[in-house]
């Protein structure tokens, strides 16, 4: 494909553009703003490709802009959470998985060299190359920029309630201005990327569906729009949650709005996704979106040893979806058709994979790839292994549980309820990887973020005396008088109700018959 100059040149200044928003806003609103924005707008399949490097595309180009803006001028974010601690452990197995693939793979891959239909010619030879030590750096490389990196700007970025809610404004905000083009593109079909980049980011037949299009603005897909668009639903139901405005309009009112979106995008699976989580979400039963971001983890890490022992009912779901429709029945066949032969194929080589250059694909006796990879966790772990699929998917799964373990211990229902919102939206974005790829850095964004809020938000444990009583710098400053009760008038906690205000005097602040006016005779506050 002739990938246009136009396309290279907005690579080219995004990083100078993001730098650029961290001297005119806030560190965690540039941040953000660099990295959605950039993912968004930046134009798909074009790339600067460096030797012995992967090749750096647009959500690379995206996650660098925040991470290089913050690094110059908002290194006092930055600091706030170190690489590889805490949940960023899981990367490790990753970084170990492509030592492991590369180290176990150094045959290379022969495929063809069958007969011919007439019986006698015999096909050529294809040799698909080894893996060598040089491909430990470039796969691990990869993996940082469309893994970590994103990951991490997630965990630094957001730390609290307030930044998670400055999240929220500008995926909304963002979601807000694409729907006019969104629009435009479901009516006409999608041209916005070959107007503005010259070329089409996918094939245009891939983009038809039900007679009409889907829009896929500047990502590769239009499930990648869809899932976005979800995002600033979940966005909205944060904002609404605050009584927050986007551009003017409410939340609330904005909520129904991307909801009809949505709804004319023909995307199924997005579509069923926000079904399930806004009733939750907007609804008062909110816990339940936590538990129910738990399952979804669980079945999502579980899913490969479902799928290798037949316990997956993938037979069933097919005759299920050939009740409403019969192309959604073949297409959902087809999926599973391939995951079968490519889970043979993987379980040849299951710890670490087959490593890159197309050798975890099937093959026929001419050579002919007969196997189609739609899933990110069969892609994953055919090339990586288990060791490599449990690294990139444990990076994404962990912090749903340890927001799980969060939510336990805090008493603001509002910090409370921004954890439960993100770890639904990350559990539902894990979930999208089983049956299509890794389109955008969202997923590890969203996770890294939940993580970040996790650690972030320390708040004392239900029950405790922090729980419901604000910690005082200093006692002398508490502006309430001694009471004149003689000593020994009333017993500890029980001195006359409102004499002392609520939360005053932590437990243990004055010693019986001390204040710190120097006045006798002032109970203490009860237990």
């Amino acid at each position: 494909m002739d990938i246009r100059p136009q396309a290279y040149l907005a690579l080219l200044v995004w990083i100078p553009i993001g730098i650029v928003m961290f001297a005119s806003m806030k560190p965690i609103k540039a941040g953000i703003t660099a990295l959605v924005l950039g993912v968004m707008l930046l134009p798909e399949l074009a790339a600067f490709d460096p030797p012995a490097l992967p090749p750096i595309d647009k959500m690379a180009v995206a996650c660098l802009a925040s991470y290089l803006g913050a690094m110059l001028l908002a290194r006092r974010e930055l600091a706030r959470a170190r690489f590889l601690r805490g949940a960023e452990a899981w990367f490790l197995l990753v970084i170990i998985g492509n030592i492991g693939t590369s180290l176990t793979n150094p045959d290379p891959v022969i495929i063809g060299g069958g007969i011919d239909y007439d019986g006698e010619t015999r096909l050529p030879e294809i040799t698909l190359q080894a893996m060598t030590k040089y491909d430990i750096l470039s796969s691990t490389v990869r993996d940082v920029l469309g893994i970590l990196l994103p990951f991490h700007l997630g965990r630094v970025l957001i730390r609290t309630r307030e930044d998670a809610l400055v999240m929220a404004r500008v995926i909304a905000g963002t979601m807000l201005l694409l729907l006019p083009l969104m629009l435009f593109e479901l009516r006409f079909s999608p041209q916005l990327h070959y107007w503005i980049y010259g070329y089409y980011a996918l094939d245009f037949a891939h983009n038809m569906r039900g007679g009409g299009f889907k829009s896929s603005l500047f990502l590769s897909s239009g499930l990648a729009v869809a899932m976005f668009l979800m995002a600033g639903m979940f966005s909205l139901a944060m904002l609404r949650r605050a009584r927050e405005k986007v551009a003017g309009f409410g939340a609330g009112v904005l909520l129904p709005v991307f909801w009809g979106m949505l709804l004319i995008s023909r995307n199924v699976g997005a579509n069923i996704y926000a079904l399930a989580a806004m009733p939750l979400l907007l609804g008062r039963k909110v816990a339940s979106a936590g538990r129910l971001a738990v399952v979804l983890s669980l079945f999502v890490i579980a899913f490969p040893s479902l799928r290798a022992t037949q316990a997956f009912p993938a037979d069933d779901l097919v005759a299920f979806a050939a009740k409403y429709s019969a192309a959604r029945a073949q297409s959902l066949g087809f999926r599973f058709d391939n995951e079968d032969i490519l889970l043979e194929r993987a379980n040849e080589r299951q710890w670490f994979g087959w490593g890159g250059f197309g050798r975890n694909r099937v093959y026929d006796e001419r050579g002919k790839d007969i196997s189609v990879t739609d899933g990110e966790w069969i892609i994953r772990y055919g090339s990586r292994g288990v060791v490599g699929f449990v690294g990139a998917f444990g990076l994404l799964v962990w912090p749903i549980f340890m927001a799980r373990r969060r939510t336990r211990r805090l008493a603001d229902a509002e910090a409370v309820y921004v954890i439960n919102a993100l770890s639904l939206l990350t559990a539902l974005h894990t979930l999208d990887l089983l049956p299509n790829g890794l389109f955008t850095v969202f997923p590890y964004f969203f996770a890294g973020a939940l993580a970040g809020v996790c650690e972030g938000m320390g708040a004392p444990a239900r029950g405790s005396p922090g729980a419901a009583i604000a910690p005082q710098p200093q006692a002398a400053a508490m502006p309430y008088p001694p009471q004149p009760y003689p000593p020994g008038a009333y017993p500890p906690g029980a001195y006359p109700p409102g004499a002392y205000p609520p939360g005053a005097y932590p437990p243990g602040a004055y010693p019986p018959g001390t204040h710190p006016s120097g006045s006798p005779g002032v109970p203490p506050r009860g237990p």
